[in-house]
């Protein structure tokens, strides 16, 4: 009998928003102030107010949601600033210092407000445009396989001596490879197209190129070569079209 096939990896996509929300109530909670009573269910009221007053913002995706919740804790801890200046009204150098840190809360909240507001009109602007939300979700997709990969992987051992030249070079995760290479070729699509094109790293490439800060490693110029991804694929020219634009 054939051994059962192990099965797939969960998809990280699927299983992002549950993660994003969790740590989006656990930084929210840790801002807000204390209940302002002893009720048992106090904490619980606090919490759920917090939460429907996040999702009434509407946040669209991480960073949204981060920033509505820190909107709501910063206007939290400012109402209860007041509520701590009432309770100092006659101690006048408490009272003021009550007052401007509420007033400064109050800041932060309007501000962040203010930004989460832009960001989601640029959203909207970016989503009416199909070309260009798909290419944005395409990055976080990438960013995200990226960095999930990157978990899996221990850090670099620092070291001062160079590896000896007889030593192979470590291989590489195929699977992270062609993710890696379908974000270069979303974000440098004509770069990659050259280099497809000719392929491998055409010299005019490379000679604007810093390899402190933008790396193109040997085996990710072969997966960009040899890619046959959707992503990679569309980008195939004519050979009279790339050298034009070469």
């Amino acid at each position: 009998m054939d051994p059962r096939p192990e099965p797939e990896p969960p998809d990280l996509s699927l299983q992002l928003p549950r993660d994003i929300y969790w740590l989006v109530l656990h930084t929210l909670r840790g801002l807000l102030p204390p209940p302002d009573t002893d009720a048992p269910d106090a904490e619980t009221r606090r919490d759920r107010a917090a939460i429907a007053l996040v999702a009434s913002m509407l946040p669209g995706n991480a960073e949204e949601a981060d920033l509505a919740s820190r909107c709501v804790g910063h206007a939290a801890y400012g109402m209860h600033c007041l509520r701590q200046a009432r309770v100092c009204r006659d101690d006048l150098s408490a009272f003021l210092k009550c007052n401007a840190q509420a007033a400064s809360m109050e800041r932060r909240a309007q501000s962040g407000r203010s930004l989460l507001q832009r960001l989601q009109a640029e959203r909207h602007k970016r989503e009416a445009d199909g070309a260009a939300s798909g290419k944005a979700a395409w990055v976080e997709h990438c960013a995200i396989g990226l960095m999930a990969a990157a978990l899996d992987q221990a850090p670099p051992e620092v070291t001062s001596d160079p590896p000896p030249a007889s030593q192979p070079a470590a291989k590489e995760d195929p699977e992270a490879l062609v993710t890696e290479a379908e974000l270069h070729a979303t974000m440098y699509p004509r770069r990659t197209a050259l280099i497809r094109a000719r392929g491998g790293l055409p010299e005019n490439v490379m000679a604007g190129l810093d390899p402190a800060i933008d790396p193109l490693r040997p085996a990710l110029v072969q997966a960009i070569v040899t890619g046959t991804s959707p992503a990679l694929r569309a980008l195939d020219q004519p050979t009279d079209a790339v050298a034009a634009a070469a």
